[in-house]
């Protein structure tokens, strides 16, 4: 009902067959874009202070900081990007964008709509990019949210590919040690006293993100690494699922 994996089978994958057959041609394009050691050397950045030594308290300027966390681990000059502001909702978003007010080209969404967008490079020759205000208060979310938009950078901004696609944009974030925040925001669930709920965010499944991470550790060469520790339940046990299967089926690996 809340979206909850399937009972574990060791043999099986944790995705469809057509899902698994994209997610490791993705994957082998995205290692071809970064470097397969460039990948196995990155630094995992994990949900701590000791990543992100920032006291978030909802302003705009923690989104800053974060921003420049993010764009150095992906390896983009923050200082060739701009970051703007909008509130959730809005129907046009006023930006320093050459796109003009209300149109937007890349976003990424969460159930409320878009949680921020890409806009492309401006006059100016900076990337532009907008955060929705809501993210503030959400600090882990404005990460995941973040590093989708630098993502469009590195893909788009950066020439790898002339046409967008949001779920290799997702997938993306997991080559450049961020898809821990990426894959727990894919399904959250929360509850008070008298109400409980869900949302989601993104573009790939839980499923979808816990095989991807299970990719990267065969990738890596690690069998039990410190930073599943981090993930939610569901997308960690998607994981080992997906460490199993992969395991269990090393001849199916990346040969489509």
């Amino acid at each position: 009902m809340f979206g909850f994996s399937k009972i574990k089978r060791p043999n099986t994958c944790p995705v469809a067959e057509d899902n698994r057959i994209w997610l490791e041609n993705a994957f082998l394009l995205l290692l071809d874009f970064f470097g397969k050691e460039n990948t196995r050397q990155r630094k995992i950045l994990i949900p701590h202070h000791s990543c992100f030594p920032i006291r978030y308290n909802g302003d705009e300027q923690t989104a800053v900081e974060t921003l420049k966390i993010i764009a150095l681990q992906m390896e983009v000059p923050f200082e060739q990007i701009q970051l703007d502001f909008y509130n959730e909702n809005a129907k046009e978003v006023s930006t320093g964008s050459p796109f003009g007010q209300g149109i937007y080209l890349k976003a990424e969404k969460d159930d409320s709509g878009a949680a921020g967008l890409y806009w492309g490079k401006g006059d100016d020759g900076k990337y532009n990019i907008s955060l929705v205000r809501s993210k503030l208060k959400q600090p882990e979310n404005m990460v995941a949210t973040l590093a989708h938009e630098i993502a469009h950078i590195k893909l788009l901004g950066e020439n790898r590919i002339d046409k967008n696609d949001e779920k290799l944009t997702d997938l993306t974030t997991v080559f450049f040690g961020l898809g821990i925040f990426n894959a727990n925001a894919a399904f959250q669930t929360y509850r008070g006293v008298d109400y409980r709920g869900w949302r989601k965010m993104g573009y790939l499944t839980q499923m979808e993100w816990g095989y991807a991470l299970s990719l990267l550790a065969h990738v890596r060469k690690e069998k039990t690494p410190e930073w599943i520790n981090h993930l939610t339940i569901n997308i960690k046990g998607d994981f080992i699922q997906g460490q199993n299967f992969i395991e269990n089926n090393p001849e199916q690996i990346f040969q489509t």
